[in-house]
C-alpha cells in the first residue's frame, strides 16, 4: 500500500474520549513521522507493526516541528485535555528525537491552558529518571506527564517469542521505579488478543495483564493506567501471514467489553475507574481488518466502547445485546 511520506506531515491523528483521574475529557492524538523505530530496522522488529510504513529516513527537526504545528493549532481552540504526542519509535531515542528538540515539542505545550495531561512513549532501554524529569519539567507544574510502554502480555512467551518484543519483566519493573523516582504516570499498552491465540485466550491474557500491572503498579504506587490493543491486521506482519492462511481474526467487540469487564471485577469498580481505555483506531493500517462483530451492530457497539473511554462506567456495556452475541457466547465459552 502507497502512504504520504511528506516529511511536513503526520503520519496519523485522531480524536476519542477519555478519562483523567475519575473526569471525562477529550483526547487527541498525533503520530508524528519521524524516522522510524531503531527496534524495527530491516523489518525485525514487533510481528504486529507496521509503522514503518510511515517513517521517512530524511525527516529532521524542523519537519517535526512543522507537523508540531498542525497539533498545537488543534490543542489551541481548548477543546483536547489530554494529548498523545505520538512517534513511529520511540520519544526519548535521542536519534530519533534529539533532546533539544524533547524539549521545545513539551515546552511549546505548557502554556495550552486546557491541556491537563501529556503521553509519550519508548522502549526501557531509552529512559532514565533524568530524562523523564526533564520532559515533566519542561511542562506546567499543573500537567501530567505520562510514560508508555509497549508491554503488550504479562505472558514472557507471548510477549517475546510470538510478538518479538524483546522485553523482559525487569522492563516493566524498571519503568515503574523510573517513573516513581521522577514523578511521572504510567501507561502499559496491553494487546487484545495477539496471534495464535483464540478468543477466549484472547480474553483472558489481556485481563490477566491489565491484572498484573496495574496491581505492580500499586506496589510501587504509581499512578498508571491501561492503554487496551485490540490487534489489527497490518501488512507485511506475522498478523497478516495468518490472515491469510484463515488462521487469525481480530477480536470480536463482544471480547473487548467482556476484557473490561473482567478487568473492573478484578480490580474493583472504584480502583479501576479512569484506569481502562481502549484504542479502536487502526491508524490507517489495516484495510478495514480490525475488531468487529456481525458487521450489523459494529457501528453501536463500537461507539459504546467509545464512549466508555470516557464516562468508565462498566454497566453501561454490560447489558448491550445484539443476536450475534449469542454465537460469541458459544465460541468463548466452549473454546
Amino acid at each position: 500500500m502507497m502512504r504520504e511520506n511528506n516529511p511536513d506531515a503526520l503520519a496519523f491523528k485522531t480524536t476519542s474520549k477519555i478519562n483523567i483521574n475519575g473526569i471525562e475529557a477529550q483526547r487527541l492524538m498525533s503520530v508524528y513521522r519521524t524516522v522510524g523505530c531503531a527496534y524495527d530496522k530491516n523489518k525485525h522488529g514487533c510481528t504486529m507493526c507496521d509503522f514503518a510504513a510511515y517513517a521517512n529516513p530524511n525527516a529532521k527537526g524542523k519537519n517535526i516541528l512543522t507537523q508540531h504545528e498542525t497539533s498545537l493549532n488543534m490543542l489551541q481552540n481548548g477543546d483536547y485535555s489530554h494529548f498523545d504526542l505520538l512517534t513511529l519509535g520511540n520519544f526519548f531515542n535521542d536519534q530519533e528525537i534529539a533532546a533539544d528538540l524533547r524539549k521545545e515539542l513539551l515546552t511549546l505545550l505548557a502554556p495550552i491552558e486546557n491541556l491537563k495531561r501529556v503521553l509519550v512513549e519508548a522502549r526501557r532501554g531509552y529512559i532514565t529518571v533524568d530524562k523523564l524529569r526533564k520532559a515533566k519539567s519542561y511542562l506546567r507544574e499543573d500537567q501530567i506527564l505520562e510514560y508508555g510502554l509497549g508491554y503488550e502480555s504479562s505472558n514472557p512467551k507471548i510477549r517475546n517469542e510470538i510478538l518479538n518484543k524483546g522485553v523482559p519483566e525487569k522492563h516493566l519493573d524498571d519503568s515503574l521505579r523510573i517513573c516513581k523516582e521522577s514523578g511521572v504516570d504510567f501507561v502499559a499498552y496491553v494487546l487484545i488478543k495477539p496471534p495464535r491465540l483464540n478468543e477466549a485466550e484472547g480474553i483472558e491474557d489481556a485481563v490477566n495483564t491489565a491484572t498484573h500491572v496495574l496491581k505492580k503498579a500499586d506496589k510501587y504506587s504509581v499512578n498508571a493506567r491501561i492503554a487496551f490493543e485490540p490487534v489489527f491486521v497490518t501488512e507485511g506482519t506475522l498478523v497478516e501471514e495468518l490472515w491469510n492462511k484463515g488462521e487469525y481474526q481480530p477480536p470480536k467487540l463482544w471480547s473487548i467489553i467482556e476484557v473490561l469487564k473482567q478487568t473492573v471485577e478484578n480490580v474493583g469498580r472504584d480502583k479501576s475507574r479512569g484506569k481502562l481505555f481502549v484504542g479502536l483506531s487502526d491508524e490507517n493500517l489495516s484495510k478495514d481488518r480490525m475488531a468487529g462483530n456481525c458487521g450489523i451492530c459494529d457501528a453501536e457497539i463500537s461507539s459504546q466502547i467509545q464512549a466508555y473511554n470516557g464516562h468508565q462506567d462498566i454497566t453501561q456495556l454490560t447489558d448491550l445485546y445484539h443476536s450475534c452475541k449469542n454465537s460469541w457466547e458459544n465460541e468463548i465459552w466452549h473454546s
